[in-house]
Formats: C-alpha cells, sequence, structure tokens
C-alpha cells in the first residue's frame, strides 16, 4: 500500500495515520503534562509527557521506519 491509498478497515490514508501518532504523541502528552502541572503535580506531568513522546517516536519507528530497507550504493 503507497502512502496516498486509504485503508479499508479506518477509512485513513498511511499520511493520515502517520499525522495522528505523531501530533498524538506530542499534543496529548502535553495536555496532560499541563493539567497535572496545574493541579500541582508538575514532576507527573513532565514524567508523563516524556513517556508519550517516546513512545510515539517508538511507534513511529517500529510502524514506518523499522520496514524500510536502507542500503547504500552497492
Amino acid at each position: 500500500m503507497s502512502g496516498h491509498e486509504t485503508d479499508t478497515a479506518t477509512g485513513l490514508s498511511e499520511k493520515a495515520k502517520f499525522a495522528l501518532v505523531l501530533s498524538g504523541g506530542v499534543v496529548l502528552p502535553g495536555l496532560a503534562n499541563y493539567a497535572l502541572g496545574a493541579a500541582g503535580y508538575s514532576t507527573l506531568g513532565s514524567l508523563v509527557w516524556v513517556l508519550g513522546y517516546v513512545g510515539a517516536v517508538l511507534i513511529l519507528w517500529y510502524v514506518w521506519v523499522r520496514p524500510l530497507d536502507l542500503t547504500g550504493p552497492a
């Protein structure tokens, strides 16, 4: 499936899925960090943000980058 084909199960293209994971890995943990910081739990909020960000990076690597065959010239 190329980058602009639509998945029949979800109705989303690969680019849309990538954007959702990327934005969700920054926005949702960022909002949680803000809410926890406002409630007086700034250290927990920072931990949630870091874990969410790292989790999104790992998902992006595992699903989209790892399967690529990156080889140099023969």
